[in-house]
């Protein structure tokens, strides 16, 4: 479904959950403003099986960085497959480690490789193929 400003699909990962991008000018942007500048690039909102992406650092919307936005969706669903309930560093973590699996699973390479080269700077180590052992 598309709108102004908003786009909405089901996940790429689990398609019970729908995956909505919501653009500056949308009408509830500037409600979840304060949202995305705490928690990130996205949420879950496990409740209404919804993940609310930023828009505004994927390009336009005519125009999406599709490889950002396949990670972020991978690594929020990664928080509810995982089960997480809190933000930390190492929740975090895991849930790149997860998306990794995932992106891995649909054959997205080259969202893939963004994880992996933004790993460090978000973790502060680098990326390690053996680190998602755990998950396997």
């Amino acid at each position: 479904m598309e709108n102004e400003n908003v786009v909405v699909y089901p996940s790429q990962f689990d398609p019970s959950i729908q995956v909505m991008v919501i653009f500056p000018g949308h009408e509830n942007y500037d409600g979840l403003k304060p949202l995305f500048d705490e928690l990130g690039f996205g949420f879950v909102a496990p409740e209404e099986n919804l993940v609310i992406i930023n828009g505004d650092i994927l390009g336009s919307e005519d125009n999406l960085d599709i490889d950002i936005l396949r990670f972020i969706e991978a690594h929020e669903l990664a928080h509810t497959m995982l089960k997480h309930n809190t933000r930390n560093p190492d929740d975090e973590k895991d849930a790149d480690l997860y998306a990794f699996i995932l992106l891995g699973g649909k054959n997205y390479d080259t969202a893939q490789e963004y994880l992996v080269d933004s790993f460090e700077e978000r973790h502060g180590e680098p990326f390690d193929i053996s680190m998602i052992e755990k998950f396997r």
